[in-house]
């Protein structure tokens, strides 16, 4: 603003150097005051504005914050969830047999397991469809294989 403020006063000085009439002199001098307050107001508006905008925007970027924290939170939550290896990946198996209801753990899945209890062997069934009907022992729950043979 200084700038603009020393260019007035140079112009205004110039003008009072080449007008020798002093009315047409403060005619002019009113007429760039009148021009420099409206530059000085539209400025002020625009101001105004980019503030209100610039306020707007502030308020805006907390909100995407709040949720985008809000969110991060909930992934984190998802993915101790997905990853822990606790209890909740265990099956737990009743036995066919005697009832005995005992839990294995996800890493010692097989395809036969021995009851603890009455120590007979379970055919635990994965719901493997690969199964077809060529190559299983007919004992599959999925094939149907044994139904086949009857007809």
């Amino acid at each position: 603003m200084s700038n603009l403020n020393e260019s007035l006063k140079q112009i205004l000085n110039d003008l009072e150097e080449k007008l020798k009439n002093k009315e047409d002199f403060e005619y002019v001098k009113l007429q760039i005051f009148n021009l420099y307050n409206s530059y000085m107001e539209e400025l002020e508006d625009k101001d105004e504005k980019v503030n209100k905008k610039i306020k707007s925007l502030l308020q805006t970027q907390k909100l995407v914050e709040e949720k985008l924290e809000y969110l991060e939170n909930h992934v984190e939550n998802i993915e101790k969830e997905l990853y822990i290896d606790d209890e909740e990946s265990d099956f737990a198996i009743t036995c066919p047999y005697c009832n005995n209801e005992f839990v294995i753990n996800n890493e010692d899945l097989t395809d036969e397991i021995t009851c603890p209890e009455c120590n007979n062997e379970i055919e635990l069934d994965w719901g493997d469809d690969n199964c077809d009907g060529n190559s299983c022992s007919g004992n599959c729950s999925h094939c149907h294989h044994d139904e086949d043979d009857d007809m």
